[in-house]
């Protein structure tokens, strides 16, 4: 695959904060894409929800992305940004008390922090480059992020207190989507090294890369379970459409998750580590569903909005 077509691939990986969107330029060589499924589910509704959500949503089909914040058991939405700009890829710390984000108010996507409740966010990148995907470690002491600064994409840590960045991958291919284990001690993260993009892991300072996943599909955002025991992906191997798959940390023992006629994407943990929502694209806007990992039944959760990008849930 040429430089060019990797770049193309890529940008459908990372460009608005959802994963692998269904374009030629995602398919593999000679893969025809994936059509719209012609008729959505009819799902019941997540019995009890409880803890928040982060994500970025379009209101409306024709507005820019903004960042959310919504409370599972009094179905009240904060909105954290309201911008003419695209605000996407958001994180949240494990505390609650900051988020980050991606934002192309300064043309290129820059990497910003907003303080909650209310604050104003604070531009944390300036590089005439595109850095996304940012992910808060355990601590908050650091943000994962990904940037082509460097020509090929690549993973960088930024240090919250000094400011300082540290290139975490030098490899001559596309690194992105970094994911931190639960303990801060590892990341999950997606590289096309091998010809397309499989999980690999490293220790927290960028050393010792381990290949996770390999298989012929592309695969896409790693999130650790909150017990750091498995890794939650995307994956469109088989069925034409991205799916959700639990891949074993120790064993490398691989499982299919959901199983739904349309594509999925920015799968996420519920604090407990016994359900993972996930957005569902749909002919009449996109929902956020979640299933439970032991029965794998499907229950919507939210459908509030035209279009999400991004999802993260917390306590």
């Amino acid at each position: 695959m040429n430089k060019r077509k990797k770049q193309l691939t890529l940008l459908c990986l990372v460009a608005i904060g959802i994963v692998m969107m269904v374009t030629p330029a995602c398919s593999r060589e000679g893969e025809a894409p994936a059509a719209p499924a012609s008729s959505d589910i009819v799902l019941k509704a997540f019995p009890a929800p409880a803890g928040k959500l982060l994500f970025a949503a379009k209101p409306e089909s024709g507005d820019p992305y903004d960042i959310f914040l919504l409370d599972l058991a009094s179905e009240e939405t904060e909105r954290i940004t309201r911008t003419g700009s695209s605000d996407i890829s958001p994180a949240i710390s494990q505390q609650g008390d900051f988020v980050v984000f991606s934002s192309d108010r300064s043309q290129t996507y820059d990497i910003y922090s907003v303080t909650l409740p209310g604050g104003q966010p604070n531009q944390m990148t300036a590089i005439v480059a595109d850095e996304t995907e940012p992910r808060i470690s355990p601590d908050g002491s650091g943000v994962l992020f990904q940037t082509n600064a460097y020509g090929d994409f690549d993973i960088v840590l930024l240090d919250m207190d000094s400011g300082q960045q540290t290139r975490l991958t030098e490899a001559d291919s596309q690194e992105t989507q970094a994911a931190w284990s639960p303990d801060g001690e590892h990341i999950a993260f997606l590289t096309d090294r091998d010809g397309d993009f499989e999980i690999f892991m490293m220790e927290k300072d960028g050393s010792t890369k381990t290949q996770l996943t390999e298989n012929e599909y592309y695969e896409a955002s790693p999130v650790w379970s909150p017990d750091g025991k498995q890794i939650a992906f995307l994956s469109r191997r088989g069925s034409g459409h991205f799916q959700v798959y639990l891949l074993n940390v120790e064993t490398g023992t691989e499982t299919k998750l959901t199983d739904l006629p349309q594509t999925v994407n920015s799968p996420a943990w519920s604090p407990d580590g016994k359900h993972i929502a996930f957005i569902r694209e749909s002919t009449g806007g996109d929902q956020i569903n979640v299933i439970n990992i032991e029965t794998k039944e499907v229950y919507l959760l939210v459908d509030a909005f035209s279009k999400y990008a991004g999802l993260t849930w917390i306590e």
